[in-house]
């Protein structure tokens, strides 16, 4: 069995006694092992943890997806109150994210440095391709970017040693999950292209993609990339797809018509998926 209760999103389920707040959070169960792969922005996920009867304190990780703050920014947070499992993050983590913006750069970080782990005796693993966290559950890194067309805007820069430059996102990383049936995939923002990732992660387990939950980052998308992308996610095969945080109204309408077999939902604060 498979359960993915989505701790926060931007928006509301039928739930209305919890919070929505810009950001994402999910907490991940398998028969092996509990984790909570992104913590929002602030407090809201913690919070909304308590409301569905969920203890962070009984994860055996942490995964973000990348250091943007709407993912990354609750984390602080939630050690405070007591979350110190291993933290599995990617690679270049702690360089600083920013949106240019002319000559003014906005923070997007995650607010936090090597020294808060170390301060909270946390450990912290990076995935430069992928780890193995438990029996069929893997945190996959380092997307091949075959499909040109998806670039991540030019906005959004990291500041190195070499000063700034556009952000790439070597960052990111996902969640890949075995089930009988396929692969699940949960993503985070998936700022390399969500097709990059799904068709990195087909080439390197050689099996066919089942489910992708979480982010796409296709609210900027124009109308040639949203097509592109239906088409190839429609092609993929994938029966299950639960798009939500970054994805955008108009891409989750085209997803939701795109075709195939797949069953389309949209998952909200609230919202679980049950893979037997």
């Amino acid at each position: 069995m498979i359960v993915l209760r989505t701790l926060l999103e931007n928006n509301l389920s039928q739930n209305r006694a919890l919070i929505a707040e810009h950001g994402l959070s999910f907490m991940v169960e398998t028969e092996d092992v509990k984790i909570l792969f992104d913590c929002g922005a602030g407090s809201a996920a913690g919070k909304n943890s308590v409301k569905m009867n969920v203890s962070l304190r009984d994860a055996d990780y942490v995964v973000l997806s990348h250091s943007h703050y709407d993912h990354a920014g609750g984390y602080p947070i939630l050690v405070v109150h007591g979350v110190d499992e291993p933290l599995i993050t990617g690679p270049r983590f702690f360089e600083e994210k920013y949106a240019r913006d002319g000559e003014k750069y906005v923070y997007l970080g995650c607010g936090f440095d090597r020294e808060f782990l170390k301060m909270h005796g946390i450990e912290h693993r990076v995935c430069e391709e992928c780890i193995t966290l438990a029996k069929g559950c893997y945190v996959v890194g380092g997307f091949e970017r075959k499909y040109e067309f998806e670039k991540p805007p030019a906005r959004f820069v990291r500041q190195t040693p070499e000063g700034m430059v556009q952000d790439d996102f070597p960052d990111e990383v996902c969640l890949v999950l075995e089930h009988t049936k396929g692969l699940v995939v949960i993503v985070g923002c998936s700022h390399p292209g969500i097709l990059n990732m799904l068709e990195t992660i087909r080439q390197r387990f050689g099996r066919q993609i089942y489910a992708v939950f979480g982010g796409s980052h296709l609210v900027e998308a124009d109308e040639e990339r949203l097509a592109q992308t239906t088409t190839v996610l429609r092609d993929m095969g994938i029966s299950l797809a639960g798009f939500n945080h970054c994805t955008g109204d108009t891409a989750q309408e085209r997803l939701s018509q795109c075709g195939g077999d797949v069953t389309y939902s949209r998952l909200n604060a609230g919202d679980c998926i049950f893979l037997p």
